[in-house]
């Protein structure tokens, strides 16, 4: 996606916000990119971004926000991802945002049909970028009691994701996988860390105990781990593993990652 000259302030003005986790600052940033969009409405990457900004604020809401509110974001979300599906269909990446966001609101609305339709959206995605999308067909699930068989999906999608990133090329001389899906990037910063996060909460809900382990740990390895405000999570997340496998015979942990208030940072936060 090739930014338009004109809009490139309010592109790089949002992800620094996100990436300095400026919750305070996020609507002015929302506001820069909606004038983007209206004087340049054939601008893909500033359609994109300010859907990713109306999702972020429905991940991680103010705390007085009310629901017809979170409602009405969440439409505004979708509508402007599928704006910049529409300028840029190759953008692969757009169904792991736009997908989910559907399934969510069908969830909600009782609404089958979009449900289905964004399912579709999602699948589209995987067949053009698994290792970037699977991790979406996750968050579409993985709040499923693990005795249903829809959470089965999200434990595949984590099989698959971790599988189509260890099927990514790499440079041996640097030991890196190429795929940004799979490793930090100026966009994710630690993506590594807040990705083990999540594979490794559906693994231990799952019951997976070492498959969990393994994922939390891998978090540790990550290069640039030292400068991640979540260590202690991933501490907490080691620790208490025993205890937090054993929860979900009974009642859930209310945690999970995709649970969290500050989901969308775990990764994109410097």
């Amino acid at each position: 996606m090739n930014a338009n000259p004109e809009v490139a302030p309010s592109l790089a003005n949002f992800r620094e916000t996100l990436s300095t986790m400026d919750v305070a600052g996020r609507d002015a940033a929302i506001a820069k990119l909606a004038a983007s969009t209206d004087a340049h409405p054939d601008a893909a990457e500033a359609w994109l971004l300010l859907g990713l900004g109306h999702l972020w604020s429905v991940a991680e809401p103010p705390s007085d926000i009310d629901l017809a509110t979170i409602g009405a974001t969440a439409f505004k979300a979708k509508e402007e991802l599928e704006k910049a599906y529409e300028l840029c269909p190759t953008d692969h990446r757009i169904p792991a945002w736009l997908g989910p966001i559907g399934a969510r609101m069908g969830e909600t609305l009782k609404n089958e049909a979009m449900f289905d339709e964004a399912i579709a959206v999602l699948d589209k995605g995987i067949e053009e970028y698994r290792a970037f999308v699977l991790f979406s067909r996750m968050l579409v699930f993985a709040n499923r009691p693990k005795t249903d068989s829809d959470f089965q999906q999200a434990l595949s999608a984590v099989v698959d994701n971790i599988g189509a990133c260890e099927a990514a090329p790499t440079d041996s001389s640097l030991h890196l996988i190429l795929d940004p899906a799979c490793n930090n990037s100026p966009h994710a910063y630690h993506n590594i860390e807040g990705s083990s996060v999540f594979l490794g909460d559906v693994f231990a809900k799952a019951g997976r105990k070492e498959d969990a382990l393994a994922s939390y740990s891998f978090g540790k390895l990550a290069p640039n781990y030292a400068d991640w405000k979540w260590k202690s999570l991933l501490d907490e997340r080691i620790a208490g593993l025993d205890e937090r496998v054993a929860a979900y015979d009974t009642d859930a942990p209310k945690d999970e990652a995709w649970n969290r208030n500050d989901q969308c940072v775990l990764c994109h936060a410097k």
